[in-house]
C-alpha cells in the first residue's frame, strides 16, 4: 500500500468524510463539514497515480483518459473499507477527491427519518425525490430507505449509479446494481434499460436532468416505485425548480403530472452536532397527500409549507421544525438552529423568547 493510501486510511479512523489530493498541493480533509490541511506535505503526481492504479479498474482508467474524468469506487482488500473517488484534472495534472463510504447501508431511524413515511414505501408505484445540495447526505439517505424496502418487502431493486456507492446484500429483495459508464451508458439509458428488467423499484442517483426524470415518470405509469436523487433546497423550492425546466406552455400539463406520480420529497441538510462529534441530518418532508397533489395542480405551491407544519401525521414536516426539535433533544444548539434556519428572525425570536 502506498503511503498515501495510508494516509487516505488514517484520516477515515479521524472521523473525515472526505480527502483532497492535488498535485502540488497539500493534503485537506473534511472533518464535521469543515476543511482544513492535514499536514505541510505536498502531494506529488507520481503519488496521485499511485493511487489511481491501485484503486481502478482497467475500465476507469480508460474513462479517465478519454473524458478526463471518471467517478469510481474502492474497496479496501483487507478492512473491507469502500470509498468513492472522483479522479480529474487540476492544470493538466491528476487530482482526487476520495469519501468515505459506510460499509453498510444506515437505518431510518438512526437518520432522524419519521416512521409515518413507511407507508410511502409500501407503495407500489410513485416518485420519490431526495434532495439536497452536492455533499449533504442524500445518497445516505436514499440508502436507509432501499435498506427499508430489503428488509420488509420482496422486491427487485435496479439502482442507476456514478458509481455505484454503497452494496447492498439481498435481504427480502434483489439487487441489481449499475454504474454509469462501466454497466450502462448514462442515466437515461440505465432507466430506459431498467424496463426491460422486470423492476419494482428503480433508484437513480440523479434527477438533475429532464430527459432522467421523464423516464423515471415513465416508469411510475409502468408501476415501479422511483426514487431519485436531485439537487435543491426545501420541497417547494425543488418542485418549482423541476416545473420551471419545462417552457411556460408545458407547466400546465407537468404540473398535473408530476402531481399524480409523486408519492414524496425528502429535502435535507447536514448541520453540526451540539457535542461537536460530526454532523447531523435536518429534513424537510412533503408527503403528496390529496390536499398537496391539489396544489400542486393548481400552482398554489405557496401553500405547502403550511400543510407541512400541519400534517405531521403523514410524515410531514419543515426544516425549521425539524431544527426545533433536535433544540429540544439537546442534539444541536439554539445558535445552530437559527444559524440554519430558513425563517431565520422567527427562529431567533423563537429562542430569545423562550418558546422554543
Amino acid at each position: 500500500m502506498s503511503e498515501l493510501l495510508k494516509t487516505v486510511a488514517d484520516v477515515r479512523k479521524s472521523g473525515a468524510t472526505d480527502i483532497h489530493l492535488s498535485a502540488g498541493e497539500k493534503i485537506f480533509v473534511r472533518r464535521g463539514g469543515v476543511l482544513s490541511i492535514i499536514s505541510d506535505h505536498k502531494v506529488t503526481e507520481d503519488e496521485i497515480k499511485k493511487v489511481i492504479l491501485a484503486t481502478s479498474t482497467p475500465k476507469a482508467r480508460e474513462i479517465l483518459g478519454k473524458n478526463r474524468q471518471v467517478n469510481y469506487t474502492y474497496e479496501d482488500g483487507v478492512s473491507k473499507e469502500r470509498y468513492r473517488v472522483a479522479a480529474s484534472f487540476c492544470r493538466g495534472k491528476f487530482a482526487l477527491a476520495i469519501r468515505m463510504l459506510p460499509a453498510q447501508p444506515p437505518k431510518m431511524a438512526d437518520l432522524g427519518l419519521p416512521d409515518a413515511i413507511r407507508k410511502v414505501l409500501a407503495k407500489q408505484s410513485g416518485l420519490i425525490m431526495v434532495g439536497s445540495p452536492s455533499g449533504q447526505g442524500k445518497t445516505t439517505t436514499i440508502a436507509s430507505l432501499l435498506d427499508f424496502i430489503n428488509t420488509h418487502y420482496e422486491k427487485h431493486i435496479i439502482t442507476v449509479e456514478n458509481p455505484v456507492e454503497i452494496k447492498f446484500k439481498d435481504d427480502r429483495s434483489s439487487f441489481l446494481q449499475r454504474g454509469i459508464g462501466l454497466d450502462v451508458p448514462n442515466f437515461f439509458g440505465g432507466l430506459d434499460e431498467a424496463y426491460r428488467l422486470d423492476p419494482d423499484v428503480v433508484m437513480t442517483d440523479s434527477l438533475n436532468y429532464r430527459d432522467a426524470l421523464d423516464q423515471a415518470m415513465f416508469l411510475c405509469e409502468a408501476g415501479c416505485l422511483v426514487i431519485g436523487a436531485t439537487e435543491g433546497g426545501s420541497c417547494q423550492h425543488l418542485l418549482e425548480r423541476v416545473i420551471h425546466w419545462r417552457s411556460a406552455e408545458e407547466h400546465d400539463g407537468f404540473r398535473g403530472k408530476i402531481a399524480t406520480h409523486l408519492s414524496m420529497i425528502i429535502s435535507q441538510r447536514l448541520v453540526p452536532r451540539a457535542d461537536e462529534k460530526g454532523l447531523v441530518a435536518v429534513f424537510d418532508i412533503m408527503v403528496n397527500t390529496q390536499q398537496v397533489k391539489a396544489m400542486i395542480k393548481n400552482d398554489n405551491l405557496s401553500m405547502i409549507k403550511t400543510i407541512q407544519e400541519q400534517d405531521q401525521a403523514s410524515g410531514m414536516q419543515t426544516f425549521d421544525r425539524h431544527l426545533q426539535t433536535l433544540v429540544k433533544k439537546n442534539v444541536i444548539t439554539s445558535k445552530t438552529a437559527v444559524e440554519y434556519a430558513e425563517d431565520i428572525t422567527e427562529m431567533s425570536a423563537r429562542f430569545t423568547s423562550g418558546k422554543g
